[in-house]
């Protein structure tokens, strides 16, 4: 027997990207700029170290101000390279902006500085910023050490921004591809369960059977929920059964000789709710693939148990596979939609088992409910 399982998938939770970042940023901000460069500057010979004027707090200003660069570099230029894989470019200019883009900038603020400062401990310092800035322009000069531990800290800031808004968009279209496929599973239910229910409609009618009217309203409901309740991302337990139910009977009804039973145990009176559409697949799955439909002795048997949190789905059917390609394309991607529904809306709180042979389809599938 070939079996497949498919459990306790651990998709990922999507994260507060930008919140994460931007915690990140403010913690090479704080303890590179506002810590490390502050007190490499407050160590500086030229400033005199007086009791009455350490610890200096204009130099953290001045130590965020002649860090300022790096900004667009990080947030705009960086990215841009990065999302165009222009990796060979992006180490060319990286060169060319911490040796230039810098130099001006820190030439510029040491002059501010410069201008401005009313602390006479910090002349000296701002002078010889200054004159080193103004005859080294053009990059006939740079500071190497702050230079490289500029580079490296606010690398790792750009890596960081681009690693994670790249997985939030991949996060994002795997999602809006799932609801794609959603919308896909509700189109293909609409005209195959349709176009079956309407003939077997009007072979009743035709009949004259009692029961026509109570079938035309249960697929009213069947439509009525499709159309409109499975536009949300979560439905109540109870409507997805309730649908599970008319679905049931609707086929129970097409092949009246056929062993089929489905047991539903389950209170009603949690308010849980679940993924829309989410069990469907499956018993759709063994009502076109199953034995029932040529063979009497062909079964359908599934058990939906509701225990607290937890929800059980048991599924088993008679199949008749003649060959080896009918194999690979029973399940189809339904299953497959099914899936990667699962794993979206329950990571690591599923587990799906699902096994094969010859002449069974079993499905065997946990999920831990939130309420």
């Amino acid at each position: 027997m070939k079996e497949i399982v498919l459990g306790m998938n651990l998709f990922k939770r999507k994260i507060p990207v930008k919140r994460y970042i931007s915690v990140y940023e403010i913690l090479v901000w704080f303890v590179y700029v506002c810590i490390y460069k502050y007190a490499l500057y407050a160590s500086n010979p030229y400033i005199p170290r007086l009791r009455t004027n350490f610890p200096f707090p204009e130099l953290i200003l001045y130590s965020i101000a002649i860090t300022l660069y790096v900004v667009p570099f990080y947030r705009f230029i960086g990215p841009y390279f990065l999302k165009k894989k222009w990796h060979v470019w992006l180490f060319f200019v990286t060169l060319a902006y911490f040796i230039f883009v810098s130099q001006w900038s820190n030439y510029v603020v040491s002059y501010i500085f410069q201008e401005t400062n009313h602390n006479a401990s910090l002349n000296l310092f701002y002078q010889m910023e200054h004159s080193w800035y103004q005859h080294t322009q053009g990059g006939k000069g740079v500071k190497i050490n702050e230079l490289l531990t500029d580079l490296l800290a606010f690398f790792s800031v750009l890596f960081m921004r681009y690693a994670f808004e790249t997985e939030e968009k991949k996060h994002a279209l795997e999602k809006d591809n799932l609801v794609l496929q959603l919308e896909t599973l509700k189109a293909q239910l609409h005209p195959h369960f349709l176009f079956n229910t309407l003939n077997s409609l009007y072979g009743m009618s035709l009949t004259g059977e009692p029961d026509t009217p109570a079938y035309i309203l249960r697929l009213s409901n069947m439509m009525r929920y499709i159309l409109y309740d499975c536009q949300q991302n979560q439905v109540t337990l109870e409507k997805d059964l309730e649908f599970l139910d008319n679905y049931l009977e609707m086929e129970k009804k097409r092949y009246p000789q056929a062993n089929i039973s489905f047991i539903v145990e389950h209170s009603g009176n949690d308010n849980q709710a679940i993924a829309p559409l989410l069990l469907i697949p499956f018993l759709e799955n063994s009502f076109k693939h199953g034995s029932h439909r040529i063979m009497d002795s062909g079964f359908i048997e599934g058990k939906l148990s509701v225990t607290g949190s937890q929800l059980h789905f048991h599924l088993s059917n008679s199949v008749i596979l003649t060959t080896p390609q009918q194999k690979t394309k029973y399940g189809g991607v339904g299953i497959e939609n099914v899936q990667k529904r699962l794993a979206l809306y329950y990571p690591g709180r599923h587990e799906l088992q699902i096994s094969h042979d010859d002449t069974h389809y079993t499905v065997n599938l946990k999920i831990a409910l939130t309420k």
